[in-house]
Formats: structure tokens, sequence, C-alpha cells
């Protein structure tokens, strides 16, 4: 999985798995990350991003049910497709 970076915008992170026409990628709201961690305090992203490396696995598994139209468990369900 990589982490594509901070959508300010969307308040959220991009994130994308799989490469070539498979790629997926899609967008973690910071909510969902700040339900068990801070993201204050001058190292959010760093927090961020090492709170996303712990849940790769099922941050994949989640893109790819979203892909094939199926919902992925709470707190993932909250995560959306979008374009790259």
């Amino acid at each position: 999985m990589d982490v594509l970076g901070r959508d300010s915008i969307r308040e959220g992170y991009r994130v994308a798995t799989g490469g070539g026409a498979g790629r997926i990628v899609g967008l973690i709201p910071d909510h969902v990350i700040s339900q068990t961690v801070a993201l204050t305090g001058g190292h959010g992203h760093q927090t961020a991003y090492e709170w996303l490396a712990a849940r790769s696995r099922t941050i994949e598994q989640s893109l790819q049910s979203l892909r094939d139209g199926h919902r992925p468990r709470p707190p993932f369900d909250r995560m959306e497709l979008v374009e790259e």
C-alpha cells in the first residue's frame, strides 16, 4: 500500500494499492484515524502515516471490497474510492 499524501480539502489521506490497470486509490477521512490517535501537537502527519502502515493489510482489503461493490467493515466503511 502507498500513502499518496493528505488531501487538505477533503480532510483525509489518499492511499493506493496495486499497480497499472489494477491500481485502486481511496481516501481515509482524518476522523477515522483520530478516533484512536491524536493528530495534533506537531506530529499529526507522522502519527497518521504510522497508523496507516499498521493497518495497511486491512486498508488494502477494504479498497478491494469497495472496488467490488461491497461495504468494508467499520471504521473502514467510511473510506471512499477516488480518482488518481
